[in-house]
């Protein structure tokens, strides 16, 4: 693999984490050792995005993120570079400081109004009220499991 031109795209979490997933079906199916190390940077890397609200994302998603926040650019006036679309896409901002440190200059191009519309917009992402529930979930259910196995070794040790 060869980068030709790094500056030619900026891709999101979501196609990234596309292209890893084929590349792995593609070389999982070739069985060559000196892919291994290629197939394992690549797995380790599925692992990491898989992590992140952006598992839960599809395409429909995605689309539907760029096209409500350029209809917002384009009625409000504000100019957002791509880099700024990927990353608000990537790193989900739930606050205006965030929103300050994703795009330069905030203060000054974007109002107070125009921030909340773009927090609303990041917040119909699916991803991080199901991922935290989710693991919410996971921690409840290993304490349970915990309690059960105390509660048993409790009662031993009383006989």
């Amino acid at each position: 693999m060869e980068i030709v031109d790094a500056d030619s795209a900026v891709l999101s979490n979501f196609e990234v984490l596309s292209y890893l997933r084929e590349e792995k079906n593609e070389r999982s199916q070739k069985q060559n050792k000196n892919k291994d190390r290629l197939l394992t940077l690549i797995l380790e890397a599925i692992k990491h995005i898989e992590n992140t609200p952006t598992s839960l994302q599809e395409e429909v998603h995605v689309k539907n993120f760029v096209e409500t926040l350029q209809n917002l650019c384009t009625e409000e006036n504000i100019l957002l570079s791509k880099n700024e679309f990927i990353q608000l896409l990537n790193l989900r901002p739930k606050s205006a400081v965030e929103i300050q440190l994703i795009i330069d200059n905030s203060e000054e191009r974007l109002t107070e109004d125009q921030v909340d519309k773009i927090l609303d917009i990041v917040s119909t992402l699916p991803g991080d009220e199901e991922a935290l529930e989710d693991a919410e979930q996971e921690v409840g259910d290993e304490e349970d499991g915990e309690g059960e196995g105390q509660q048993e070794a409790d009662t031993e040790v009383a006989r």
